[in-house]
């Protein structure tokens, strides 16, 4: 496939203000294997590629990068990408700096751990395309290309918050859990206190957990409990209190289902029971 570029150059950058500023961006559709780097930026690189595939190479990890999916490398980063030899991809991209940069970019969900952004929908790139092939018209006004560009990011920030709603929810459901799993709370508390049906945060946690949110709060006592059994001289029945069980019947006989003995038998012989300590969630 031959090789077709559009490059576009911003030129001074301080002309769009400091909080966000534009260096360079453009599109390509790349030749089979084209590549390059390794290489380091002195600003925020942002790719969006918007057909075929390729592969990503920064601090000796590989991204395998997919069309709709937009790749961030970092201000002194040493980066590598290559074009699919069979599906080369074609990208645009755009350069950017400025002392809100960092803010803007971990509000659309980019993070040191997380330099992809996937765009399921499309909308993305359609603001993206419209910004850099409108960019002759509007490059005397930069009032106009920063409206674009900001919509650009309002729109990766929406569809983050949105893929990412259930995440916080069962985020906040854990964090309530640690905070209050030993005043005897239920399912239905975590639910009331998200304000969402019950059925929804089953949903939820099987889907991210891969357990009930029963199952999560049962774990977590036990787990607890384990851990008072073997650092503190309390009681059994302080330990089934402290851990939020409602009597110490109830707590020996959900410790039993998972580790195969008994609190006090464990207590004397943590030994018998360290594989099925150690096991996995169920």
């Amino acid at each position: 496939m031959e090789k077709r570029e559009i490059f576009v150059d911003f030129n001074n950058p301080s002309n769009l203000g400091h909080a966000l500023n534009l260096y360079y961006g453009g599109w390509e559709v790349c030749c089979a294997g084209h590549k390059f780097g390794p290489a380091v930026r002195q600003h925020y690189l942002l790719h969006y590629v918007t057909a075929g595939k390729g592969r990503l190479w920064i601090n000796n990890k590989c991204y395998e990068i997919n069309q709709n999916t937009i790749f961030l490398i970092v201000p002194g980063v040493v980066a590598t990408y290559q074009a699919d030899r069979e599906s080369p991809w074609e990208y645009c991209w755009i350069c950017i700096d400025g002392y809100e940069v960092e803010t803007i970019l971990n509000n659309c969900g980019f993070s040191k751990e997380n330099i992809l952004f996937y765009d399921k929908s499309g909308v993305v790139q359609e603001v993206l395309l419209k910004f850099i092939f409108s960019f002759e018209k509007n490059k005397h006004n930069e009032y106009k290309l920063l409206s674009q560009l900001y919509d650009f990011f309002a729109q990766m920030k929406k569809l983050w918050k949105k893929d990412n709603i259930k995440s916080i929810y069962v985020e906040k459901a854990i964090d309530f859990i640690y905070k209050n799993f030993g005043d005897g709370i239920s399912v239905n508390d975590i639910a009331a206190y998200l304000k969402i049906d019950r059925t929804y945060l089953y949903r939820l946690f099987k889907k991210e957990c891969g357990i009930s949110p029963q199952k999560y709060l049962l774990d977590f006592r036990l787990k607890t409990a384990v851990n008072k059994l073997e650092s503190s001289d309390k009681s059994i029945a302080e330990i089934a209190e402290y851990c939020g069980f409602s009597d110490i019947s109830a707590f020996c006989h959900q410790f039993k289902k998972v580790y195969n003995d008994t609190p006090l038998n464990y207590r004397r012989y943590p030994q018998r029971v360290a594989i099925e300590k150690n096991k996995p969630d169920r």
